[in-house]
């Protein structure tokens, strides 16, 4: 009559290579980070575009998962930019079979 809960994942932010590193340490199964150029935070520190590969490398080293968020409007004049952030996300996580 009892069924087994299933384990909680616990997602953390990132916004820069301290709380990525810290978020990792403290057994986080996922994080979560942005980009500096597609931010409506102000003043967020937030990881550039060049930067995603490497900080995607570290979590899948440690076996936590990696979330790219876009926290913004993308207007039309911002689309090709946004393929190349694709384009980057999806070189830097391959997916698994």
């Amino acid at each position: 009559f009892c069924k087994k809960m299933a384990k909680p994942e616990l997602i953390s932010p990132a916004g820069d290579w301290i709380s990525l590193q810290a978020a990792i340490k403290a057994g986080a199964d996922a994080v979560y980070f942005g980009l500096e150029e597609f931010s409506m935070r102000a003043n967020a520190k937030n990881f550039k575009l060049s930067e995603i590969k490497k900080a995607a490398e570290l979590c899948h080293k440690n076996k936590v998962k990696a979330y790219l968020t876009l926290n913004t409007i993308i207007y039309e004049n911002e689309l090709k930019e946004i393929k190349e952030v694709d384009h980057t996300a999806a070189a830097s996580c391959p997916l698994s079979a």
